[in-house]
């Protein structure tokens, strides 16, 4: 009898060895199960990243699962940079730990293995947000031991020379007096904007006397603490600018995102216009938000981030108990914000005939600081040719402003109601007839045509019955003296009761603001995407000029959006 006979006859006369059998091919078998899993490799996830906003050379703590418990070929990417295995300090299956490289940049977190690429949270680099200044008197307050130029102009360049200072400027700023009326009691402090510094070290500061700055004191704040004053004189031969009676606005803002239907890793980002503070507008805050937001300032706005789990709880909450229904289901979302804005009226008295040509430096400087896309509407050749045929040979840039606004206001109707958004700005030149939007950029498009330097306006206008409505106008910049308010459409006739009843309203509005205008946007605000090919969404003739008001990422298959104009809930 065979081996193989001898084997089979065994099986059928012992039951036990049948059973032994198979139970040991039932342990083989999970064995390879149990070989094969733990061989696959598991696609990484992010559960959380600690912190969200970091500056470089922090230590960024990752969360998760899946990561390997060497890191070998894996890696972390932030904003699209590779982070080196020389800034990992801790690699494990359920946790990473990076050093920050000086080069960071803002944008999305991934773990990268070889099962591939995770899904992505945000991380911003802390020195592009701005944070309150706190002292801390453990360390070197900075100090003002001399000016070199006691006596500047607006514009002009100051070197402030003392210590503790800091290497690099991040948040520190250096602020002016403003006399918020002709008393010489009332003053305010306003700081310089980021244009105005050339130059920034520890013991040295070089910056340009901002506009609005009056005779008074300078001071220096850092997040160490704050300067001793240093007295300060402003030429002003040219003219004097005045803050006059002020105003108090309570004004909430709101956006509601309808029937969203996103995956699980879907991201929303809202882009919420705030109010900028300056001269005229002093002060501004934010007393109320109905949800916490994701980075509070940044490039003049206040972000809200949506993902994927407050998409659910949205859905939750809006649950119905119909068996019947067969569509996605969607949720709704809102955000809702108070500020409380102060607000001056400006008057400006210019000596004319005192106002020269711009120097090169300051033309090319202030023209490189502005929109590329406001300024494209001068190079139309309907522009250029309307504008050469009202200034004629004039030079002054004050004297170009002033004409071409009497040309726009004797010759141009303004309507009270907008125009649809995508009507094009130069209609106004062919039929003579257009809404405020048109006035602002027509004006601005034909100031910058003739060389003047210029930048649109955005913001509300707050009639005398606490109503509100958007609203632009425009500011041109005189040299050693600084910005002046013009608002064509008011001159023009747009209809408006201001608190202060106003004679000749045509001449008012050239040189001289209410009260009344709140102001969101000085200039075209362009925006950094926060996500990858992402789908951006502008709000196109509201109170904001801002490239991104909505941000949502591929994962995000629909939703719709309203945005409210601001209303105004206290006058004060």
């Amino acid at each position: 009898m065979s081996n193989k006979n001898n084997f089979s006859y065994l099986i059928r006369k012992y039951p036990l060895l049948r059973a032994v059998l198979l139970v040991s091919f039932i342990g083989v078998l999970l064995f390879l199960i149990a070989v094969i899993s733990a061989t696959k490799l598991k696609v990484p996830q992010i559960t959380v990243i600690d912190p969200k906003v970091a500056n470089p050379g922090d230590v960024l703590l990752i969360y998760g699962s899946g990561f390997g418990n060497e890191q070998h070929e894996s890696f972390v990417e932030i904003g699209g940079l590779r982070i080196t295995s020389s800034n990992c300090i801790e690699w494990s299956d359920n946790k990473i730990a990076i050093t920050l490289p000086a080069n960071v940049r803002d944008g999305l977190v991934y773990v990268v293995t070889q099962g591939g690429r995770s899904e992505p949270k945000i991380f911003t680099n802390k020195t592009a947000v701005p944070v309150k200044v706190i002292s801390d008197p453990a360390t070197s307050f900075p100090a003002i031991y001399n000016i070199e130029e006691k006596n500047q102009s607006v514009g002009g360049l100051l070197s402030i020379h003392g210590k503790n200072f800091g290497l690099m400027r991040n948040n520190s700023k250096v602020y002016f007096s403003f006399k918020d009326s002709e008393s010489v009691q009332s003053v305010i402090q306003i700081y310089c904007e980021n244009e105005d510094y050339e130059y920034w070290s520890d013991e040295l500061i070089r910056v340009r006397v901002p506009d609005g700055a009056s005779d008074g004191s300078i001071f220096v704040e850092t997040e160490k603490g704050t300067s001793n004053n240093y007295p300060f004189i402003l030429q002003s031969s040219i003219g004097k600018k005045t803050l006059l009676e002020k105003r108090t606005f309570v004004i909430d803002t709101s956006v509601e995102l309808r029937e969203v239907v996103a995956d699980d890793d879907g991201l929303i980002f809202l882009r919420i216009p705030k109010p900028p503070v300056f001269a005229s507008q002093p002060n501004v805050e934010v007393t109320l938000s109905s949800r916490e937001p994701f980075i509070e300032e940044i490039a003049g706005t206040i972000v809200h981030q949506f993902d994927g789990e407050d998409i659910k709880v949205a859905i939750e909450s809006e649950k119905t108990d119909s068996k019947t229904e067969t569509f996605l289901p969607t949720a709704n979302l809102n955000i809702n914000h108070t500020f409380v804005v102060t607000t001056h009226a400006v008057s400006t008295d210019i000596k004319e005939h005192l106002v020269k040509p711009y120097s090169q430096g300051v033309l090319l400087s202030k023209m490189q600081q502005s929109s590329d896309s406001i300024y494209s509407l001068s190079k139309d050749e309907k522009i250029i040719s309307l504008a050469r045929s009202i200034i004629g040979k004039t030079t002054n840039p004050y004297t170009k402003a002033y004409l071409i606004y009497k040309y726009m206001v004797n010759n141009f109707a303004v309507l009270s109601e907008l125009r649809s958004p995508d009507a094009p700005i130069l209609d106004l030149i062919k039929t003579k007839r257009g809404d405020a939007y048109d006035f602002a950029m027509l004006y601005n498009g034909l100031l910058a045509a003739c060389n003047v330097i210029v930048r649109p306006c955005a913001g509300i206008l707050i009639d005398a019955d606490s109503s509100a409505k958007s609203h632009w106008w425009c500011e041109f910049y005189v040299e050693s003296f600084g910005w002046v308010p013009v608002d064509v459409a008011l001159g023009a006739g747009l209809p408006f009761e201001c608190f202060i009843k106003r004679t000749n309203i045509k001449d008012f509005y050239f040189g001289n603001l209410d009260a009344q205008h709140v102001t969101f946007s000085r200039d075209f605000n362009r925006l950094r995407p926060t996500v990858a090919y992402s789908k951006i969404v502008c709000q196109p003739k509201t109170y904001a000029l801002q490239s991104i008001w909505e941000e949502s990422s591929e994962k995000v298959k629909r939703y719709s959006s309203f945005w409210t104009t601001p209303n105004i809930t206290g006058v004060y």
